[in-house]
């Protein structure tokens, strides 16, 4: 379960997540949004829409989703933003945006009003930095350098020289 904050706006963020990302994220987003509608609001409005059971109530990611209304938002734009990219890289829709795309646009009843914080980092200590942007950035060079591809778009700059950097 993680958010890869890689840009402010979520469509960027979803343009730079790399291939398998890009195919995973979808899911875990959708997870952590219909465990945010079953947390806040109980069963009655996720088991009449379809939504998916709870999944990892306790991860950071998953608090920080139903912690405020802007949260919530941005990882509900950044899956549109990840179906919408997995669309434009496979020809074809994924199957939890065809089944979550809607009724997932209706923020949680009960969420708490708040202003926008960033996402955790779910990441080892060694990539953690002040910018939580920064520091996805580096995870991804670190961590994910060894699978990470990009499919109809250019490898992200910042992760070429991410590359470049790290291998002095």
């Amino acid at each position: 379960m993680n958010i890869f904050y890689l840009d402010k706006d979520p469509s960027k963020a979803a343009q730079q997540h790399c291939d398998k990302h890009v195919v995973k994220m979808i899911l875990e987003s959708a997870q952590m949004l219909c465990t945010a509608h079953r947390q806040l609001d109980g069963d009655t409005y996720a088991d009449t829409h379809s939504l998916y059971k709870n999944a990892m109530i306790n991860h950071p990611s998953t608090k920080w989703v139903r912690s405020g209304n802007m949260n919530y938002r941005y990882l509900y734009d950044l899956f549109v933003s990840l179906c919408d990219e997995y669309t434009f890289r496979y020809g074809k829709t994924h199957k939890t945006d065809s089944k979550l795309r809607v009724p997932l646009a209706k923020t949680p009843t009960n969420i708490p009003l708040g202003e926008f914080i960033d996402p955790p980092q779910c990441m080892p200590d060694n990539c953690k930095q002040d910018s939580t942007i920064d520091a996805y950035k580096l995870y991804y060079v670190e961590e994910k350098k060894d699978f990470a591809k990009w499919t109809k778009r250019p490898t992200p700059m910042w992760f070429i020289e991410g590359l470049r950097f790290y291998a002095t």
